[in-house]
């Protein structure tokens, strides 16, 4: 069974939402259940703490410059 959720968004934003969901070729109920059911998405958290160890790794000269033909298969894993 399923339920109904009504929710208030500015026009603009739903226009968004709408134009979205189409490009996605998803119904709005099925691109916003994407991000509810899908675990795999990033909490600003995780993405805090990747830039934190991205800088680190920068810093520390634990890099690679890659060319517009290179394949990041051969650059994993990264190390040296």
């Amino acid at each position: 069974m399923r339920s109904v959720l009504s929710i208030s968004i500015p026009p603009k934003k739903l226009a968004a939402l709408k134009k979205r969901a189409k490009s996605a070729g998803m119904t709005i109920s099925a691109y916003v259940l994407r991000f509810v059911d899908e675990e795999d998405v990033i909490s600003e958290e995780e993405l805090l703490r990747d830039i934190h160890q991205n800088r680190k790794d920068i810093a520390a000269g634990r890099f690679r410059i890659m060319g517009p033909g290179d394949s990041i298969e051969e650059y994993l894993p990264l190390e040296k």
